[in-house]
């Protein structure tokens, strides 16, 4: 890690103070057995694999209870489940059925809002914005 960081709120949402003070999250945690645990920013960091996976469900219930507040334009990151046709978070967790894919198209329903992304072809990750 080239930065050294103080982690805060260990067994829940783990967050550091930034370089300006600010209160910044971590990211999904992976964590690889005999090597530690890694941000997908910051790298390396100090965390145990049972403090990632409470952070992991933690911040994708951020997440998803976010969404409530998205404005069209705004966005974030899931995944394709393929079995039911689903987006899922990080950690696995449903967001919606609500799906139409399109080619490389997604679109997803969610709080009465619509969302759309695009995925690359072998990948089930993808990026997206609400359009209304």
């Amino acid at each position: 890690m080239s930065k050294t960081i103080i982690l805060e709120n260990k067994g829940s949402l783990i967050t550091y103070k930034d370089t300006d003070g600010s209160d910044r999250c971590l990211g999904n945690l992976m964590h690889f057995e005999g090597h530690g645990t890694y941000d997908p920013s910051l790298g390396q960091v100090d965390v145990t694999k049972e403090d990632a996976d409470k952070h992991n469900t933690a911040l994708d219930t951020a997440l998803i209870e976010g969404l409530k507040g998205c404005k069209v334009g705004q966005g974030n990151f899931f995944y394709l489940g393929h079995s039911p046709l689903s987006v899922r978070t990080f950690t696995g967790i449903e967001v919606t059925r609500s799906v139409t894919v399109n080619g490389t198209s997604v679109t997803f329903i969610v709080f009465n809002m619509t969302f759309k992304g695009r995925t690359k072809k072998g990948y089930d990750c993808f990026n997206f914005t609400r359009t209304a």
